[in-house]
C-alpha cells in the first residue's frame, strides 16, 4: 500500500490461489534478509547500531505495557518493568475483513497492546494501540525522516484497524524525552496539513485497490517491481 511514497524499500510477496481465494503473506526469507543487510551494512561514525535501536524499541514496550488489566495489577507489577527482561515474544494478533474497492480481503497482523480490555461481545471495537519509537525531531533532515515514518506507522495500523499509535521520542543515547499519542486516520490529514507532503493517504489506498483488482496471470514468477511467486 505505501509502494507509491516508499521509494527505497523493496518488498517481495508470496501468493497462491485455492478455491478462487487469493493468499498473501509477506516473504520471510526477504524480511529476514533486508533485515540481516541492515543490521550488518556499515554505519557512520558515531552512529548507533540497529541492534541497539531495535532494543530500545523493545524497552520502550516493555516499560510501556502490562500484561494483565491495571485493575489487576499489584504495585510491583507496575514498579517492576524497567528491571523486567526484554523480549518482542508476546503479542496479539488482529484479524480484519474490509476491503478495497471490489475485493474483499481478510488480514491478520501483530499488534502490540490493548487499552483498557478487550470486549467480551466480538462485534465490538477492540482499543488496540501500537507503540513506535523515533529519534527527536530537531532539524529539517529529522522531520523528513519522521514524516516517512508515519507513513508507515499510519499503514500498518490503519489497516489492522489500530484506532491509536503511541510514539516515543528518544534521544540519540537512547533516553525517551517524551511520548505522543496519535489518531490512526489523523495522521494523512496531519501530514497534509502540518507536514512536507511526501505522502497522500489516499493515493496509497488508491495503489492498494487497483493493485487487488487486477488480474493475476497464474505464471511462475512475476519479476519487476512487484515480485509475486504463485
Amino acid at each position: 500500500m505505501v509502494s507509491p511514497f516508499s521509494y527505497l524499500d523493496d518488498w517481495e510477496m508470496n501468493a497462491t490461489v485455492f478455491q478462487d481465494t487469493l493468499f498473501i503473506e509477506e516473504s520471510h526469507e526477504k524480511k529476514l534478509d533486508s533485515r540481516q543487510n541492515q543490521y550488518t551494512a556499515p554505519a557512520h561514525p558515531g552512529a548507533m547500531s540497529q541492534d541497539l535501536m531495535s532494543y530500545w524499541g523493545y524497552k520502550f514496550e516493555t516499560v510501556a505495557l502490562l500484561d494483565k488489566p491495571w485493575s489487576d495489577a499489584t504495585r510491583e507489577d507496575i514498579e517492576s518493568r524497567e528491571k523486567m527482561v526484554v523480549s518482542n515474544y508476546a503479542q496479539y494478533c488482529s484479524i480484519v475483513r474490509t476491503g478495497f474497492g471490489k475485493v474483499k480481503i481478510v488480514i491478520g497482523g501483530e499488534v502490540d497492546a490493548v487499552q483498557d480490555f478487550k470486549p467480551v461481545d466480538k462485534s465490538q471495537q477492540v482499543n488496540w494501540v501500537e507503540l513506535k519509537t523515533t529519534a527527536l525531531i530537531q532539524n529539517e533532515k529529522d522531520q523528513v525522516k519522521f514524516e516517512r515514518k508515519l507513513l508507515k506507522f499510519w499503514a500498518q495500523s490503519f489497516l489492522l484497524g489500530v484506532p491509536k499509535i503511541v510514539v516515543g521520542y528518544r534521544n540519540h543515547q537512547g533516553l525517551l524525552e517524551r511520548v505522543e499519542e496519535l489518531d490512526t486516520q489523523a495522521i494523512p490529514e496531519k501530514v497534509r496539513l502540518q507536514g512536507r507532503g511526501l505522502w497522500d493517504g489516499q493515493a496509497c489506498i488508491n495503489f492498494a485497490s487497483s493493485f487487488l483488482e487486477c488480474e493475476f496471470v497464474p505464471i511462475q514468477r512475476v519479476v519487476g517491481m512487484f515480485d509475486i511467486v504463485f
